[in-house]
């Protein structure tokens, strides 16, 4: 019986492979790591610069997907920036969905773009989701964490993909994602109806302390650093704030061996949740997608990940915080 590309990754970390004979089946690619909000968990919200800021173009893109075709079973363009402020978002799409139809292609964002035209086009390219992230059921407690965020300029253009999907016929599934905070708990249910009266899916998003650092500290460190934002509630939160730890206690991670994560600029990364270019596993500009997959750092992640020996990458760094709850 031939195995799933998922079923298989399981099989190459229960036989314990550092090195791998196939190519990661998620491909996480930054469109662009500029946003138009001030999230003040988010270090790009924050203004902090320890990334180069800009936009991948279509040519690049194409150069770094076609390494990737044929093992490919999704593309999640999002990371460290506003997707839809990318001019080649689209076409981008379009050349993922002309490749292979079955390639499942997501996006998230603020949706605070003033564009019915852009976001007609987005419906209309194949997309399988747009994840809208938005925390809240009015504009005063929205604006708390979405800083710069227009409420209900978001409720318009949830409304207009709503109408453009059926108008359409597309399948793609708009959600609504609502990140619960200790000052929004209390509207989560009026946003869920609303969800229902709009015509979108409605997601409960668990929110993630300090987005630049959180796997570079214990978790103890984090919650205590940002429990102000952290809900009460404990159904809305991957957090116990009593004890100073992630509820769901995470003993490994498989992200090295399914996924790769490609910033704007073609850095390459172990998963979407590091920031910082010196945590860097190679450069797409110089050297190929598959050299980078197994390269000595790739390598390394793995082994610090199976066999708890001493960090050298980040994945050991992550791994000796406990891994992050997501």
């Amino acid at each position: 019986m031939l195995l799933t590309k998922k079923r298989r990754t399981k099989l190459f970390k229960f036989l314990r492979f550092s090195r791998l004979p196939r190519m990661p089946f998620i491909l996480n690619i930054e469109p662009g790591n500029v946003c138009n909000l001030k999230c003040p968990l988010c270090p790009t919200g924050l203004g902090d610069q320890g990334m180069a800021k800009g936009f991948i173009d279509l040519g690049f893109f194409k150069h770094i997907f076609d390494q990737l075709r044929g093992s490919l079973t999704s593309v999640n363009l999002y990371s460290w920036g506003e997707p839809l402020l990318n001019k080649d978002l689209v076409r981008i799409i379009r050349y993922i969905k002309e490749s292979d139809k079955a390639i499942r292609v997501v996006i998230s964002t603020n949706l605070n773009i003033r564009d019915d035209k852009l976001l007609e086009e987005l419906i209309d390219s194949g997309i399988d989701e747009v994840i809208v992230s938005c925390d809240g059921a009015c504009q005063a407690t929205y604006e708390k964490y979405r800083v710069g965020g227009d409420f209900n300029l978001v409720m318009h253009n949830l409304r207009y993909l709503a109408s453009k999907k059926e108008e359409l016929a597309k399948d793609s599934s708009i959600v609504w994602n609502f990140l619960v905070f200790r000052h929004n708990e209390h509207e989560v249910e009026k946003a869920r109806e609303m969800a229902k009266e709009t015509g979108v899916d409605f997601r409960i998003g668990f929110m993630r302390t300090s987005m630049k650092d959180e796997i570079l500290k214990s978790h103890k460190e984090a919650i205590e650093q940002d429990k102000n934002w952290i809900p009460d509630n404990p159904e809305y939160s991957a957090y116990d704030k009593i004890n100073y730890t992630t509820k769901k206690i995470i003993k490994t991670c498989r992200k090295p061996w399914q996924e790769i994560s490609i910033n704007w600029n073609g850095l390459v990364f172990p998963c979407c949740a590091v920031y910082g270019e010196k945590y860097n596993f190679g450069d797409t500009r110089k050297d190929s997608i598959k050299n980078i997959w197994n390269n000595p750092k790739f390598i390394s992640a793995r082994k610090e990940i199976l066999n708890k020996c001493p960090a050298t990458t980040i994945c050991g760094v992550c791994r000796s915080n406990g891994f992050m709850h997501m």
